[in-house]
């Protein structure tokens, strides 16, 4: 009759049962004399002869050897389902968390970058627009020298404008990898001296100074000459922006591991950690509050950092805060 009701409820497991006398506490009956104990202190009890007049202490006792694995096994699929839904609400809001910061970070290089390119464009167009009134002036008219040199300077501060446009448009062209290398042989040497032609004129106007240790004997690479120029020029020009006073930069190059190393070294305000390891993102820049001494949109790391890639080489960075950085370029020799 026992194992009848039980299975008529579902629970078709073994189990042991005992009739136990309350009065003299002593099993009656059981159907296991070895599990007479586990029976006694079983939770499943009841009664029995309940509609006597006089109500005895009489009870029957089932115990379960199984009961665990059996509960489990009747509540683990919706266990699964719940831990499933929690793995899932948990993801959906770590990934809501992210997205807003990294909402947040977009945010923060997009406002740095609009203030960087409003201090880039508006002295320019400050001295484009002083220049054209300037020219308004009868007697700056009649004076050719004054007529000459205010149209130069309009000249070059046009072409320093159209420079920072080019800039960010290059950069639209370097993220599709719509660009095409003119891959030549080079004396990386010859280049060094190119990209020195370039910036000497503004490290000497901070009375500066750069020394030359070209030291590596095999000096041809496989490059694009404009691009490579480039690279080495936005190395040094950095190492001259981010120096607080006269700039002390050291260039120096060797042979290492089949290919030529190009090591820039400066004396200037360094970074953290934190700031070196993303220097090379698009459009960051050193956090500096509302100064903008140090002028630039973010932009020439990240072209030096795409152009090596592109080709075949890599970039590597030191930096102390307020000791200097060292930033160290490899390319490979090919033939």
């Amino acid at each position: 009759m026992l194992e009848a009701a039980l299975k008529n409820q579902g629970i078709d497991i073994d189990f042991f049962y005992g009739v136990i006398d309350g009065e003299q506490n002593k099993f009656v009956i059981s159907n296991s004399d070895d599990q007479r104990n586990k029976i006694s202190k079983s939770e499943f009890r009841t009664n029995l002869f309940t509609r006597d007049i006089i109500p005895t202490s009489n009870y029957l006792a089932v115990y379960f050897p199984d009961q665990q694995t059996f509960l489990i096994g009747k509540i683990w699929i919706s266990l699964a389902s719940s831990i499933l839904l929690v793995l899932v609400i948990i993801a959906i809001f770590g990934y809501a968390v992210y997205t807003i910061m990294t909402q947040k970070k977009i945010s923060e290089i997009k406002n740095d970058f609009i203030n960087n390119m409003t201090h880039e464009f508006k002295t320019p167009i400050s001295t484009v627009s002083l220049a054209c009134e300037a020219l308004q002036d009868e007697e700056v008219k009649k004076n050719d020298t004054f007529l000459k040199r205010y149209i130069s300077i309009i000249d070059a501060e046009n072409k320093r404008l159209g420079m920072q446009v080019e800039k960010v448009l290059q950069m639209a062209t370097l993220e599709k990898k719509d660009f095409k290398l003119k891959l030549e042989k080079l004396d990386v040497h010859q280049v060094i001296d190119k990209a020195l032609d370039n910036i000497n004129i503004q490290i000497e106007k901070r009375d500066g100074v750069i020394k030359k240790q070209l030291l590596a004997a095999q000096k041809e690479v496989v490059a694009d000459e404009v691009h490579l120029t480039n690279i080495i020029y936005n190395l040094l020009d950095n190492a001259n922006k981010y120096s607080r006073e006269k700039p002390e930069i050291t260039i120096a190059t060797k042979n290492k591991n089949g290919g030529i190393v190009v090591k820039i070294v400066d004396r200037g305000i360094g970074m953290s950690k934190e700031v070196s390891n993303r220097i090379f993102e698009k459009f960051y820049r050193e956090p500096t509050g509302n100064l903008h001494d140090v002028k630039g949109f973010g932009l020439g790391l990240t072209y030096v950092k795409t152009m090596l890639d592109a080709l075949g080489g890599s970039i590597d960075v030191k930096s102390d805060l307020a000791k200097g950085s060292t930033f160290e370029i490899y390319l490979p020799q090919n033939g």
